[in-house]
């Protein structure tokens, strides 16, 4: 009798530590599996104690399936975006939570059709098509966090994902949760059935990782003509420079004089020399600039006259020079962030849409919006005394009579980040307008205005994806850039807010994943965190490194330079960053497809295995 019960007592302490392991491993491996850590083959196994949580859930309560695997979700979560806390305590909390509970919905949903009598599919395999439904609604809606899209893992093994350019990350996903079941299958055999070696039990999710990995070297190199500067079928050579002028957001960037700062960046733009076109990181011009006429603006209308001179600091100086020294060269388009406002009248009840805001003046209302702002400077050697304007926020030719030739487009961030640039529920719960950002210390928080769809800037050949920011996460919405005619992208963002944490290492090598998706050269300007050049298979050329401080007075030099024409220049405490990109207007089948379409043909092939799974367990 106390041999019997000593037993139970000893199988039920086994059972509790591998509850406690399984709770705990995931978390782990997610996190030496993930961006900066360098084990990322270990995605193959981490999602592993989950499935065994999940069964174990199914002879428990309710209650207690949705706890363990919530606390097992929400560990995960910590040690991979633990970073977040840097830019905002409750936005963290408030993300790690409702991320733990949307991560649940998968397995509560599996549970629940598990107990139904007519449901006769594999419930492991219909899992996978769960979850895929789950990331793609998580990319689509006000509340989004598509940071650990499980497809994302894989930035930091570019090499292996060669074929994102068919299916992008969702197949990522897919690959990934197949193999985990796989092995989670492979390991509940008899491990000591002698009729199986243990390379017989892992054949299957071997087999899979292996025909995946010669299927990225022969889809590399099919896309190897990209990068092949002997071959210019498919591109053309383009010069451009990425600024990272490594100002604290805190206590530099929205406090000191605007008009010296962009003085500063355009001192470090020169000193990188001649170029196609020059990258600014986001926010870059402070001030909320008036959408209705930006030329007018100081900063813009300095930047538009000042590759009409050599070396001189304000608009009037550039005008006396371009009038006594005409220019032999053209001048380069520029790529900015800028802060923009948008002046209306409403007379009407209420708010005019959720984004707005009313000024002192009850008639006047505005909208405050991050933006990308496209400028090619004034083609000329005469300049008027009338500043160029720009209406509505559409590209227009700008010639107010004299010889001055000069294009603005703009365009506004679409894919605001929930909580600080996007606050949903708004309109029901008004009083969390003031846990939003403000973009100047003289603007009102709340809501920013956006585009409808993304919008590519520039003109002919050479124009240009203005991601911004967070929008890099989202390979979907990167695609819509390249319909709209860009030819290479290019990423502005200021990752400052998160300190020296994995938060702007994974940012920028999730962007080698959209290089993939697109097959474009993807250019990265950062405001303290990394700028660099990423070709289209994946690989970094050349890369800053993260800025220390001010007080040491120097920022690290870039580093992985791979390319024989890159250039490092560094002006004071700020770097550009030059190189010769190669443009093209090839899309990929990823590209032309959307998630739509792929999430459709996987989770028809999730289906048809759930359902072949099934019949062959029954058959046996």
């Amino acid at each position: 009798m106390d041999k019997a019960q000593n037993e139970i007592t000893t199988k039920a302490k086994n059972n509790q530590l591998k509850l406690m392991v399984c709770l705990f491993l995931p978390a782990l491996l997610f996190w030496l599996a993930w961006e900066p850590m360098p084990f990322t083959p270990l995605v193959f196994i981490a999602f592993v104690p989950f499935f065994y949580l999940a069964e174990w859930g199914r002879s428990t309560s309710k209650g207690k399936n949705f706890g363990v695997l919530f606390l097992a979700l929400m560990l995960w979560n910590i040690s991979t975006t633990w970073w977040v806390w840097f830019a905002s305590d409750v936005g963290a909390i408030a993300m790690l939570i409702l991320n733990s509970l949307l991560m649940y919905l998968p397995f509560g949903l599996s549970r629940w059709l598990q107990r139904k009598k007519w449901f006769k599919w594999d419930a492991k395999w219909l899992f996978i098509a769960l979850w895929l439904l789950y990331e793609y609604g998580h990319h689509r809606w006000d509340l989004s966090w598509p940071w650990l899209t499980l497809g994302n893992a894989f930035s930091g093994m570019p090499w292996y994902v060669q074929w994102y350019e068919l299916t992008g990350t969702l197949g990522g996903t897919a690959l990934i949760l197949s193999v985990n079941i796989l092995v989670y299958q492979a390991l509940n055999r008899d491990p000591l059935n002698v009729n199986r070696s243990f390379m017989m039990q892992f054949r299957l999710p071997v087999a899979l990782v292996l025909l995946f990995g010669l299927l990225s070297i022969v889809m590399g190199q099919l896309a190897s003509d990209f990068v092949d500067q002997k071959k210019s079928k498919l591109k053309q050579p383009y010069r451009v420079v990425a600024i990272q002028p490594n100002y604290d957001p805190y206590d530099e960037k929205f406090v000191l004089d605007p008009m010296q700062m962009v003085r500063d960046m355009a001192k470090t733009s020169d000193s990188a020399g001649p170029a196609d076109c020059i990258l600014w990181p986001e926010t870059s011009l402070v001030g909320n600039i008036d959408v209705g006429s930006p030329a007018q603006d100081q900063q813009v209308s300095f930047l538009m006259h000042h590759w009409q001179k050599n070396g001189t600091s304000d608009v009037e100086s550039a005008r006396d020079s371009a009038q006594n020294h005409p220019r032999t060269a053209k001048p380069p388009s520029m790529l900015i962030g800028s802060n923009m406002i948008h002046w209306y009248i409403w007379m009407g009840k209420g708010k005019p849409d959720v984004a707005a805001r009313q000024s002192s003046n009850p008639e006047y209302w505005y909208t405050l919006h991050n933006s990308a702002l496209w400028i090619r400077p004034v083609d000329g050697s005469l300049f008027s005394g009338n500043n160029p304007s720009v209406q509505g926020g559409e590209r227009q030719r700008i010639d107010n009579g004299t010889n001055i030739n000069g294009d603005i487009q703009f365009y506004h961030k679409s894919k605001l980040v929930p909580g600080t640039e996007q606050l949903p529920f708004v309109t029901v719960l008004p009083f969390l307008e003031r846990l939003a950002i403000s973009l100047d210390e003289n603007s009102a928080s709340g809501t920013l205005g956006k585009n409808a769809t993304a919008k590519a800037l520039g003109n002919g050949n050479s124009k240009v994806a203005p991601i911004i920011c967070y929008e890099s996460i989202y390979g979907d919405y990167v695609s819509e850039y390249v319909k709209d005619g860009a030819s290479w992208l290019a990423v502005i963002t200021n990752d400052a807010w998160w300190n020296n944490t994995p938060g702007h290492k994974q940012h920028f090598s999730y962007a080698k994943l959209r290089a993939i998706e697109q097959r474009k050269w993807v250019v990265r300007s950062a405001n303290t965190g990394i700028s660099g050049f990423i070709d289209p298979l994946g690989r970094t050329t050349m890369r800053s490194g993260w800025y220390q401080g001010r007080d040491e007075r120097s920022a690290q030099v870039a580093l992985d330079n791979h390319s024989d024409d890159a250039k490092i220049t560094q002006v004071g405490t700020q770097l550009a960053l030059s190189q010769t990109i190669y443009l093209n207007q090839y899309r990929t089948i990823y590209n032309r497809l959307g998630d739509g379409k792929i999430l459709k043909i996987l989770l028809l092939a999730m289906l048809f295995l759930s359902w072949f799974n099934r019949k062959q367990k029954q058959a046996v």
